[in-house]
């Protein structure tokens, strides 16, 4: 999309979550603790250049969005075809 040259890529992505609390209390809870990106570029390319295509790689990498946006979650759960009761409040 962008026509920089390069050799070669290198990337890797480590996503760390958490899981606390109790299953069998009822108390279990669980999120995102961090999300690790590297990348590594050979390319005789301007570094502006290479930097520009890291950044426009960030603005589109899905899992990083989405750890830092807020997005709107919906949820539907049925049993047997029919829909789950909701949550009695805590």
């Amino acid at each position: 999309m962008t026509h920089i040259s390069y050799t070669k890529v290198r990337l890797r992505q480590t996503a760390r979550f958490y899981r606390d609390g109790s299953a069998l209390a009822g108390t279990i809870v669980g999120g995102p603790a961090g999300l690790e990106t590297s990348v590594d570029v050979e390319s005789e390319e301007p570094s502006e250049r290479v930097r520009r295509l890291v950044d426009m790689a960030e603005a589109s990498c899905y899992a990083l969005q989405s750890l830092l946006q807020n997005v709107e979650v919906t949820s539907v759960f049925t049993l047997n075809g029919d829909p789950l009761p909701e949550a009695a409040p805590a």
